[in-house]
């Protein structure tokens, strides 16, 4: 029985880039939200990230109300991934993100920080990784990548939250997978609009301007 894991990193940026770490960001929080093989969300996870190499600017503090003060006695990368391995256990896991961000930053920091590979082979495994972002785009045939935001708008979801907080990312990722995938007949308002353009004369919102300001994430 599978159990799924959706994941959100926020990161900071790295200031100083050496020859040891080379990364323009570092993650800072990892957010996490458990659904059981029916999609019903049943736990969620959360924990800020004490970063090697970067600092938290005002924007990105701005952006995700993350302060230097909340990371600077926090885990480490290694001891936060022990912790939520601790908390999903021996159950058969598959991540889902949104978009491959989350993946490339985690699998980036822990071979650059020389992490131990073996111990963390189930972030590693670019297979057991659903970009769910790619999965709307397609379902919808949206032509562009949605930012979380507008994904929930199109999906009828009020936001759950702040958004660029890692766990209310993860849930409301989460939230859009639950509605989805539990409801394979389900269509967007995009897909509405779509319909009633075929059916009516032309109507004063058009997909031209209801994508319009819809931002690549």
């Amino acid at each position: 029985m599978n159990t799924y894991v959706v994941i959100d990193v926020e990161m900071c940026g790295v200031q100083i880039r050496t020859q040891s770490y080379n990364r323009r960001h570092e993650i800072v929080q990892i957010g996490a939200v458990m659904m059981n093989e029916s999609y019903e969300i049943i736990d969620s996870f959360s924990t800020f990230v004490r970063p090697d190499y970067g600092k938290i600017d005002y924007f990105i503090s701005s952006l995700t109300g993350i302060a230097n003060k909340d990371v600077k006695n926090a885990p480490g990368l290694s001891d936060a991934l022990r912790s939520m391995m601790e908390w999903f256990g021996d159950r058969r896991i598959r991540f889902y993100a949104w978009s491959n961000t989350d993946y490339n930053q985690i699998r980036g920091e822990i071979l650059d920080k020389n992490l131990d590979e073996e111990a963390f082979a189930i972030f590693l495994d670019r297979e057991n990784w659903v970009d769910y972002q790619n999965i709307v785009n397609v379902r919808f045939k949206i032509g562009r990548s949605l930012a979380l935001s507008d994904a929930l708008q199109m999906t009828e979801l009020d936001v759950d939250g702040r958004l660029h907080d890692g766990l209310a990312d993860a849930m409301n990722t989460a939230r859009i997978i639950s509605k989805l995938e539990r409801n394979p007949d389900y269509k967007c308002t995009l897909e509405k609009l779509r319909e009633k353009e075929k059916q009516s004369e032309p109507l004063t919102t058009s997909l031209g301007s209801l994508l319009k300001g819809i931002v690549i994430d």
